[in-house]
């Protein structure tokens, strides 16, 4: 399955003008070797062909590979003969074990004149050597790492000295190597277990080769005599193998940084968590028995625990207690056995048994990691969104509509209440961007749309792709260092910007009610406000528990509530007008006063609109807000998150009083002209942020205007650059302006009737 990864690579390395093709012929060599160890047990004179086809393809590099490192090419040539001569007599433990040492040395000799080539700074020459390496095993939820390629690219452009390219490349390099060190040590103990004894011994000379890649870090770190004890530990394997992992344990040839820790521990519990959802998804019961339902959740789950197992695998060695990073090591590989299609097919899981297995080690890996691992990093957040992606195009391949929008909603769940804190103070541009990717947008078109209208997989691809893109823009953006500060920071202007607009309705609407014969109709008001100040904490310590389910539905929840918000302030606004307003300058004022204290069921009716638009105008803002601040408090704790908080609440309560004092200095003529217009800014920015998510749910359609405006507009001032946005927002303005005008015509109109009934009267 892949084992060299240098598809990527061949094509490059033999496209460049003047490249030397080292990849092509070590490749040949590994894969004739292979198809002879297949071919050796049903035709030896194939499989004696083959080796001498691995022959030949090293003879056109020997040459190099005698040159960079004449002991790995002396290898590569006896482990060839040894092949040679096992093919011939039928030994297909001995062809398996040639293979493998070839294999290796040949690698050990590309690395070897790679890191020659780095440290005397010819690029050129490091980049064929570099073709001839061998990446970790891919998978969904971890990419290839292209550092070293970056290196030497740096190197030949001039803005990377030799020493510091060399440090990236060796990290790279290294790190791949001794992940699959790892693999064949954790192959070779299942081939034990299953007495397959020509795996075995294959996988057993592959451990041992890699080991060379590995050994002079080895011997830097522990020195000479341990490096020495464990050559003779792998020449012994496979029955030195727990002699092997025990002197290996807190080993690392490219030792992690402390950020590569932190995500690495941070994937293991994100996936983890993640496998008992995806397979409750596949497995239903049936009588009391698990029956698999839609294998593609069941392959989900296995996608996240592989990731899970693979992070582990990198971060086990460097726990403190090493006994609890072999348990848990075995602990997983036994949920993962449990869970492969063998095991799937003889007798499922029940998905209560999964949730129960997977609760139990995500406390043990609580248990286990340090205070300073269990940091969530919001990279870990970003493979889980790509894998998801890749499961949406995937299930819209294949016609599963339902799969393709859970998977949708599972990986916009994690954005916004995730990615979404950060870079919508730092570049708004993109996130709306990336919101329009997600839902309703247009070129490309949305996945929501698509999901929606069955779209061919061609244009899923190609939302995909920008997606893609803009989620390595987004990765740059969260590969930053997070420093409390500016964690504080972020947590303050977004408490700010999104409790201004709550404040600024509440100022506007109380300010009308500051006569003694109105005031009581604030209670109202303040008791919503307080009552959603409860709903949102309570907000809070449900989403700690529940985040996916509730931000998975986040902009729909907002969607309802902002309409909500909106009609209510309508109402309550014409109540103002033709109620509060005007009635204070008629002589029958007393008549009203009168009605408003005592009119029963119209009483209620007001004393709850006021309530009800007291609770929306703060609870609005408190759902997205609450979303927001979880992922800071991931990323750097709640003690920064809390100082931000306060200071942006701090913030808006200043505005807040400075609104109230302002307001007690006008005359009531100045003051009603005020709060209309402050009410009429406050209804349009309302209004506009509603209508873009309306159409980002796609419950309102959208037509650009032919001009774009920017992102910051939209956040501030509710201005997107779309016909319903800016009409509506035009209507929400006119709707104020003409409730006043309108009240106003009633007051005249109703004095000038007085004017003549009294004049006829006399």
């Amino acid at each position: 399955m892949g084992r060299l990864r240098l598809a990527a690579l061949l094509a490059l390395s033999a496209g460049l003008a003047g490249a030397t093709d080292l990849a092509t012929p070590a490749e040949k060599v590994r894969s004739s070797l292979a198809e002879a160890g297949l071919e050796v047990a049903f035709d030896r004179a194939e499989a004696a062909r083959l080796v001498g086809q691995a022959q030949g393809a090293y003879q056109t590099v020997e040459g190099e590979w005698q040159t960079a490192d004449p002991a790995a090419a002396r290898e590569v040539r006896a482990a060839l003969t040894a092949a040679d001569a096992a093919a011939r007599t039928g030994n297909e433990i001995a062809l398996n074990r040639a293979g493998a040492a070839a294999w290796t040395a040949l690698l050990r000799g590309a690395y070897t004149g790679l890191e020659a080539s780095v440290q005397s700074g010819n690029a050129d020459a490091a980049r064929d050597w570099l073709a001839a390496r061998e990446f970790r095993v891919a998978s969904p939820l971890t990419r290839l790492n292209a550092d070293a390629t970056g290196a030497l690219e740096a190197l030949a452009a001039g803005t990377l000295k030799p020493d510091a390219a060399l440090k990236a490349v060796r990290s790279d390099v290294l790190d791949g190597y001794q992940a699959r060190l790892n693999d064949a040590l954790r192959e070779l103990e299942t081939s034990q277990a299953r007495g397959f004894r020509t795996l075995a011994a294959g996988q057993a000379a592959l451990a041992q080769g890699y080991f060379q890649l590995l050994r002079p870090a080895y011997v830097a770190q522990n020195g000479d005599a341990a490096a020495a004890r464990l050559d003779t530990q792998f020449a012994g394997l496979p029955q030195t193998l727990g002699a092997v992992q025990a002197s290996f344990a807190g080993f690392r040839a490219a030792p992690l940084s402390e950020r590569e820790v932190t995500a690495r521990a941070s994937q293991v519990t994100r996936f983890l968590s993640l496998v008992p959802v995806e397979y409750a998804r596949g497995v239903k019961l049936d009588g009391g028995r698990a029956v698999v339902t839609q294998e593609v959740e069941v392959g989900e789950a296995r996608t996240f625990l592989g990731g899970a197992v693979s992070a582990l695998a990198d971060i086990a060695p460097l726990l403190p207690d090493g006994d609890a990073g072999r348990t848990l090591s075995s602990d997983f590989a036994a949920l993962n056995a449990s869970l492969s299609p063998q095991a799937m097919k003889a007798q499922p899981l029940t998905p209560a048994t999964v949730e129960t297995q997977v609760k139990t080690l995500l406390g043990d890996v609580r248990a286990a990691f340090p205070a300073e691992w269990q940091k969530a990093d919001a990279g870990a957040d970003l493979d889980v969104v790509r894998t998801q992606l890749d499961a949406v195009v995937a299930a819209a391949g294949a016609g599963e509509w339902a799969a393709a929008e859970t998977a949708r909603l599972d990986a916009y769940a994690l954005l916004e209440s995730g990615t979404e804190a950060r870079i919508a103070v730092f570049n708004p541009e993109l996130k709306a961007h990336l919101e329009n990717l997600m839902w309703n947008g247009t070129a490309p078109t949305g996945l929501a749309t698509l999901i929606k209208k069955q779209a061919p997989a061609g244009e899923f691809k190609a939302t995909r792709a920008e997606l893609q893109s803009t989620l390595k823009e987004i990765a740059k953006i969260l590969g930053t260092e997070v420093a409390p500060a500016a964690v504080a920071t972020n947590a303050g202007i977004i408490v700010f910007r999104e409790g201004l607009e709550a404040v600024l309705i509440l100022a506007a609407l109380m300010g009308s009610l500051r006569r003694d014969s109105v005031r009581h109709l604030r209670r109202p008001m303040w008791l919503g406000a307080a009552a959603a100040f409860g709903a949102t904490a309570v907000t809070w310590f449900v989403m700690q528990g529940a985040l996916s389910l509730l931000g998975r539905y986040g902009e729909k929840l907002e969607a309802v509530v902002s309409v909500i918000a909106i009609g209510v302030l309508l109402l309550i606004m014409n109540w103002f007008f033709h109620q509060v307003y005007w009635t204070d300058r008629m002589a029958s004022f007393q008549k009203h006063k009168h009605e408003l204290t005592t009119g029963g069921n119209v009483l209620k009716a007001q004393w709850w609109g006021l309530a009800v638009l007291g609770f929306t105008s703060i609870y609005r803002e408190g759902f997205e807000t609450t979303l927001f601040l979880q992922s800071l408090v991931l990323q750097a704790g709640a003690a920064s998150v809390l100082g931000g908080t306060a200071v942006g609440l701090a913030l808006v309560i200043g505005v807040g009083v400075a609104v109230f004092k302002w307001q007690a200095k006008l005359p009531m003529k100045k003051l009603l002209i005020w709060t209309g217009v402050l009410i009429a800014a406050v209804l349009a920015v309302m209004v506009g942020n509603t209508v873009h998510t309306l159409q980002l749910v796609g419950w309102l359609p959208v037509h650009p205007l032919p001009f774009t405006l920017p992102a910051s507009l939209g956040l501030w001032l509710g201005l997107h650059a779309t016909w319903e946005g800016v009409l509506l927002q035009v209507g929400s303005v006119v709707a104020v302006v003409g409730s006043f005008f309108a009240a106003e015509a009633l007051k005249t109109r109703e004095l000038r009737q007085r004017q003549r009934g009294a004049a006829v009267h006399s």
